[in-house]
């Protein structure tokens, strides 16, 4: 299998400057990335991690609670009424303890989830939902006894449930000295009655009507919100802009990083050129060429710079999407989100070689350059890591430089490295081999062809630096044969006798399939 010859230290200098412009430089120009991500969820806002300050301040000015509101509800009225009729009729049960109610029983109507917990949320009041409806839902209102009811107050059920467990030790004692007692006065019994009342409750029958209230609650939230045009609107709204951002990074990475390509190239041959006898119109003569040169450069991968412009842009839209579903379940930290930035970017390139391949490569180089891709992706996304590290030691005076090269030195790096054991490791190799062994006999021949046409490039490099010692005339008149045949069975023929007239000895014998393929196998 033929391995192609890489120039590292070109590699890794041309890595690290285009790392330098794109994902540690401009990146941090027009990304802000912070915890959670650019659109608001419900998950997030509910942790106090807001990414629009309109929502935050929406929320802040919420007004306080009023129990009134809760608790005149048309819903809570209704049920009220429903339930004095199941009462009054013996069928009315306590559905924290699993009793029926006698006649005598203080019964009062409870909200699972308490009607202040729900008008300090969050969540509802991102999705813009009235507090009073959802409190009063047929699910989140339970009858029980008043002693129950006024202990429980507006705590959340788990704090509730808890608070019984640590006081059940002591309300056992009390419980356990007044029926000791061989007479109770009035009030006695009133306290006797409320701690057996509030001791019958059974915590796990709570717990679960607490978890199936929150459940239909967070249901209608989460439905609300996440169907809304609001939520919609935001989301499309960042992915356009990150998408938008992410090419324009790209695109005007790799300009800057040709740009200094060609100044990297061009300085050292003006200081040759002005520092022994330095006029001010050569001076400016060699600048106007080296930015002629510059532009002509940029113009030359135009069509790259817009692909690139587009890729970058696709993966952004992805991020910027992928990160807003993550947030809903999640919340991601800002190093995160910049991660998912640049993974998406690669995994673009990705998708497009292995569904499109361009350059009709056989599966196990297809894979291979899929891997250096993701390999990239990986790297950038270590570096990200690096930079998150650093940023929070390197506080000194041109910390955020050191700290942003640093990263993009390992990006580079750990790129390289991927790449070398892609193209030279054992067994990638082996790996490559037998992939390509699936290949269809056209594309078997195409790839053959490839690296004969690589192996006689370099092979006619290596004659080109010799010395033929044949006139101008001569060559001139070889080169004009060669190029006015129009197949390359002629060609072949005045090659031969060229060959044979000037004594070269080739490596294998021309014509013989079986000999070039040996040759090749040689090298």
């Amino acid at each position: 299998m033929y391995k192609a010859e890489i120039d590292w230290s070109h590699e890794l200098h041309e890595t690290v400057v285009k790392s330098l412009a794109t994902s540690f430089g401009l990146d941090f120009l027009l990304f802000k990335d912070k915890d959670g991500g650019d659109v608001d969820t419900i998950h997030n806002v509910r942790k106090g991690i807001y990414a629009t300050e309109k929502e935050k301040e929406k929320y802040d000015n919420r007004g306080k609670y009023d129990s009134h509101k809760y608790h005149s509800h048309r819903d809570y009225i209704a049920t009220n009424k429903q339930g004095k009729i199941a009462h009054q009729q013996g069928e009315l049960y306590d559905e924290y303890t699993g009793k029926t109610f006698n006649d005598f029983d203080k019964v009062n109507q409870d909200h699972v989830i308490s009607g202040n917990e729900i008008h300090h949320d969050a969540g509802r009041n991102l999705a813009d939902m009235r507090g009073e409806d959802l409190a009063n839902a047929e699910s989140n209102l339970c009858f029980t006894n008043e002693n129950i009811n006024k202990k429980k107050q507006d705590k959340s059920m788990q704090q509730f449930i808890l608070k019984l467990k640590n006081e059940h030790i002591e309300r056992q004692k009390k419980i356990a000295e007044l029926k000791n007692k061989s007479h109770l006065t009035e009030q006695e019994q009133k306290e006797l009655k409320k701690l057996e009342n509030i001791d019958s409750a059974n915590l796990a029958k709570m717990k679960e009507i607490d978890e199936k209230a929150r459940a239909n609650y967070n249901q209608k939230i989460n439905r609300e919100y996440y169907t809304s045009s609001k939520f919609l609107k935001n989301i499309t709204k960042q992915a356009a802009i990150s998408g938008f951002k992410m090419g324009i990074r790209q695109m005007l990475g790799l300009i800057l990083a040709e740009v200094w390509f060609e100044l990297k190239e061009s300085i050292p041959a003006i200081y040759e050129r002005n520092r022994q006898y330095f006029t001010i119109n050569d001076f400016i003569n060699d600048l106007m060429s080296t930015f002629n040169n510059i532009w002509h450069r940029i113009k030359k991968k135009f069509h790259t710079f817009f692909i690139a412009f587009n890729d970058s842009a696709i993966g952004g839209v992805l991020s910027s999407v992928s990160t807003t579903v993550i947030n809903i379940f999640f919340t991601t930290q800002k190093q995160i989100v910049k991660m998912l930035r640049e993974i998406w970017g690669n995994l673009v390139q990705a998708i497009k070689l292995i569904f499109f391949n361009p350059q009709s490569l056989p599966l196990g180089q297809l894979i291979k350059e899929v891997g250096k891709i993701v390999g990239a992706g990986i790297a950038v996304s270590c570096g990200v890591m690096v930079n998150s590290m650093l940023s929070h030691i390197c506080l000194f005076p041109f910390g955020t430089e050191i700290a942003a090269f640093c990263s993009t030195l390992v990006t580079g790096i750990i790129t390289l490295g991927v790449t070398y054991y892609l193209e030279n490791g054992e067994i990638c190799q082996k790996i490559w081999s037998f992939l390509d062994k699936f290949s269809d006999n056209s594309t078997k021949r195409l790839n053959f062809y490839r690296e004969v046409n690589k192996k006689l490039d370099c092979y006619l490099l290596e004659l080109y630096q010799l010395e033929f010692n044949i006139d101008t005339e001569q060559l001139e008149l070889f080169s004009l044969r060669l190029s006015s045949v129009n197949n390359e069975l002629e060609r072949s023929f005045i090659l031969k006798e060229e060959i044979d007239k000037r004594n070269i000895k080739l490596p294998y014998e021309m014509g013989n399939c079986d000999s070039i393929k040996s040759w090749l196998n040689s090298r």
